[in-house]
């Protein structure tokens, strides 16, 4: 009999992953979806690449001499900016500006992943970020700084 799929969120996974990558010498993707997978996780090749992209890992030499992966423990932060870049100029439609907040468009299921990418990267005035399917709201710490992401955010190329 097939084990059963235990449905898993987003945030879930990538904790899992990334206690999988600091406690063990994981070397290639193939292995890391095999735990996964031991651990009663599927994923495609395809969420894996998303999620260590995500979480900002990379590969170093172990005390053995192979590769394997590694994620810095307090997250993907020195990864955070080129995540909402790449988010930023594959889903961003329009932004708006209503004093300290703006209203991004994105394509419909998109907006989450723009929302994290703000998030994570941590920009000095944003306070933070709400998202629903296709908008997300950054909510600044007063206009000036609105203005200042909105800029940036103008700047994606």
């Amino acid at each position: 009999m097939e084990e059963p799929f235990i449905p898993v969120t987003r945030t879930a996974r990538q904790a899992l992953i990334q206690h999988l990558l600091a406690t063990e010498s994981i070397s290639s993707q193939h292995e890391l979806r095999e735990r996964l997978q031991e651990e009663g996780i599927r994923v495609t090749q395809a969420t894996l690449s998303r999620d260590l992209d995500d979480l900002g890992a990379y590969k170093a030499k172990a005390p053995d001499g192979r590769q394997v992966y590694k994620v810095e423990p307090d997250g993907p932060q020195t990864a955070a900016p080129s995540v909402l870049e790449r988010w930023g100029i594959e889903v961003l439609q329009s932004v708006q500006q209503a004093g300290n907040q703006l209203v991004l468009r994105t394509p419909p299921g998109a907006a989450q992943l723009l929302a994290l990418g703000i998030d994570r990267a941590r920009i000095d005035g944003i306070l933070g970020s709400i998202a629903g399917d296709d908008t997300v709201l950054v909510i600044a710490r007063d206009e000036a700084a609105a203005s200042a992401f909105r800029a940036s955010l103008r700047d994606l190329k």
